[in-house]
């Protein structure tokens, strides 16, 4: 068994091999996510290699994901699969762990990946759920109604749309937790068209596009996948709903799917138009590794520091223990200047007494949960508890089902 980045005289078996494993139709397909991507690198498809065969693989996707308000840099595993014949023996979780190195190797801080199988094997390699809220609401065209908009939807136009809609999300999703970087050329990749990233409908006025909504619609169901707004007009998000609403009527669409939290300002107007019981849905299939956990926390200090500066609250020096995954020993270390350092260890820190699950460390650090949600086992000093909240607090968390791999 050898286990390594494949060759370019590989990718073919590659190719194949997903065939076999995801889709007998996919061979355009999976040869797009080698050829369409201008980020891709043949190191980033793993493989396991027996008798000079190909009998398991996987891809790295390199990206970039907001961690609360940081960037972090992020490898997204995708395609994991085992020849029929090969299974069973361990390749898979061999490859898995392996992979963990090459990670390490490029630079990954945080490893993400969405699986389509029970999530148990991944736990047991040290991968960690985390849920994404979304919700469903009965559709029905006689008690639904829309607020009126000055703005316009209208179908997108790849031509004439694309430029303004990829610098719109960039301003929409700035301070989103848990969304992904999109480079300008990542909205021209083949993989992004193959998976639907590109919007459609946009919300325009007098030529200007201020919103764009992206959905799909299958039989009496409609699914909500994305939307982005530029801050602050919620008359474009009155257009993006009524335009969603007229097009669930003209197609008698039953149920409205929509694959993010229902607090977002587009799913808050959208409840009230459908006027319909609210059932509250979880996508648990996202899943999350600590590449290297010290290097992960520290890509947050600049923006923990931020939320300091604009607290309009004075620190003293402190230290503390954070409850993190693993047993670790990781003390996040207030100084007098106000900037923030991650150390192994420091004599004085303070020790919370807060024993986090894994699935709750990570919510906590995208921000699903806020650290008034937690409750420490020990006595916390007023100033310690109000340092962690400011560092912790509770927001939405979004990771937009196009950008899934």
């Amino acid at each position: 068994m050898e286990i390594r980045g494949a060759r370019e005289s590989e990718l073919e078996q590659v190719v194949e091999l997903s065939c076999v494993a995801f889709n007998p139709d996919g061979h355009q397909r999976y040869w797009q996510y080698v050829q369409g991507d201008s980020s891709y690198r043949p190191s980033q498809t793993r493989v396991v290699v027996v008798n000079d065969k190909v009998v398991s693989t996987l891809r790295v996707w390199e990206r970039r994901i907001r961690v609360g308000e940081s960037l972090v840099t992020m490898g997204g595993i995708g395609g994991v699969c085992t020849h029929p014949n090969y299974r069973s023996v361990g390749y898979a979780s061999a490859l898995m762990r392996d992979t963990i190195g090459y990670l390490q190797t490029i630079g990954c801080d945080l490893g993400v990946l969405f699986t389509i199988i029970p999530e148990a094997f991944y736990r047991q390699l040290g991968w960690t759920s985390l849920l994404l809220p979304g919700f469903s609401v009965a559709y029905n065209s006689s008690t639904s109604a829309a607020a009126s908009s000055e703005w316009q939807g209208t179908d997108f136009n790849l031509e004439t749309d694309l430029d303004a809609v990829a610098g719109l999300y960039d301003i929409a999703n700035a301070q989103q937790s848990g969304t992904i970087a999109r480079t300008r050329a990542y909205w021209d990749m083949a993989p992004c068209r193959i998976r639907g990233v590109l919007p459609t409908v946009i919300a325009r006025r007098n030529g200007h596009i201020s919103g764009y909504l992206n959905y799909e619609m299958d039989e009496k169901i409609v699914e909500v996948r994305e939307v982005g707004c530029v801050p602050n007009e919620p008359e474009v998000l009155n257009a993006l709903v009524s335009y969603l609403l007229k097009a669930c009527a003209a197609q008698e669409i039953e149920k409205i799917e929509v694959k993010f939290p229902s607090q977002h300002p587009f799913a808050e107007r959208l409840i009230a138009a459908c006027n319909s019981p609210v059932t509250p849905t979880e996508r648990s299939k996202m899943m999350l590794y600590a590449v290297n956990l010290p290097v992960l926390l520290r890509r947050l200090v600049v923006g923990w520091e931020s939320q300091i500066a604009i607290s309009d609250q004075a620190f003293p020096s402190l230290a503390v223990k954070l409850p993190v995954p693993s047993n670790q020993q990781i003390v996040i270390r207030h100084n007098a200047d106000g900037t923030l350092q991650i150390v192994p260890e420091d004599a004085d820190a303070v020790d919370l007494g807060v024993d986090l699950s894994d699935a709750d460390f990570w919510q906590l650090l995208f921000g699903g949960i806020g650290w008034e949600q937690v409750r420490p086992d020990a006595s916390v000093s007023p100033e310690i508890w109000a340092f962690l909240e400011t560092l912790f607090p509770k927001r939405d968390v979004i990771f937009w089902v196009p950008d899934q791999y």
